[in-house]
């Protein structure tokens, strides 16, 4: 465990930490799960589990898996989050309340809107966020989909996905009123500057307005490029292996 001596430094190494989630094994990028199936995990995996000072084990759990930084898991229903988090900090990075300002938020990777009766046992993972993206994403396409997706019956976990990934990396959402074409364009754009940490563009592209399709439209379909880039995106090695875009 590298010790960071600011919060800056935390938010980096939690940020590095989501991407090594997120770009490598999908089967273990878990953001909500059973405290069964975390259990089931630390075994295949080799993660360890351990408990917070101050917290009660059925409340909060620190995951340990090789080669990465702690992570923080609280109940999905557990109130005392924000405080459990600040223990963390404390316990695992030697960072002090003090020393995180108040544009940072303790925040949900899976929000309760998406939780129901019957997985409020479930065990969610924390990080930390901007204030004023968190608030966006709320207000916004994360709300729309998660009050949408609630009414599904959880089989047992949910992965990270884009809408996630964004948030910890602090990237806003267009809104739902600039319409598609608006839509199409920022997620060009946000596909290939994050080429850049082994993303591949079009497969992004297509994650990303699948996302906001279903979002903003309940449609489970990418977009067609926008004509400002329709070439470019045509021409990239990677838009045979997906002719969702020609049908969208």
């Amino acid at each position: 465990m590298t010790t960071p001596s600011s919060i800056s430094q935390f938010l980096a190494l939690q940020q590095s930490g989501m991407l090594g989630d997120f770009r490598g094994e999908g089967t273990t990028c878990l953001i909500a799960t059973t405290p069964a199936r975390l259990a089931q995990h630390s075994k295949m995996y080799g993660w360890s589990i351990s408990h917070l000072g101050g917290v009660r084990p059925k409340s909060a759990v620190v995951i340990k898996k090789p080669d990465s930084e702690p992570e923080l898991w609280v109940r999905a229903n557990y109130r005392g989050y924000r405080r459990a988090f600040l223990r963390f900090l404390d316990q695992h990075y030697g960072l002090r309340e003090i020393n995180i300002p108040k544009s940072l938020q303790v925040d949900h990777l899976q929000p309760s809107s998406r939780l129901n009766e019957g997985s409020k046992h479930y065990f969610v993972r924390l990080a930390l966020i901007k204030r004023s993206i968190n608030a966006s994403y709320g207000a916004g396409c994360e709300r729309l989909l998660n009050d949408r997706e609630r009414e599904r019956e959880l089989i047992g976990g949910i992965h990270m996905d884009w809408m996630a990934y964004l948030k910890i990396r602090g990237i806003r959402l267009p809104a739902k009123a600039s319409g598609t074409d608006s839509w199409k364009i920022w997620a060009w754009q946000c596909s290939t500057s994050l080429a850049s940490e082994g993303f591949d563009a079009i497969l992004t592209y297509v994650g990303l307005t699948t996302m906001l399709n279903l979002a903003f439209r309940d449609t489970w379909q990418p977009l067609s490029p926008h004509s400002s880039f329709r070439a470019e995106a045509n021409a990239h090695p990677s838009y045979a292996c997906a002719p969702q875009l020609a049908e969208a």
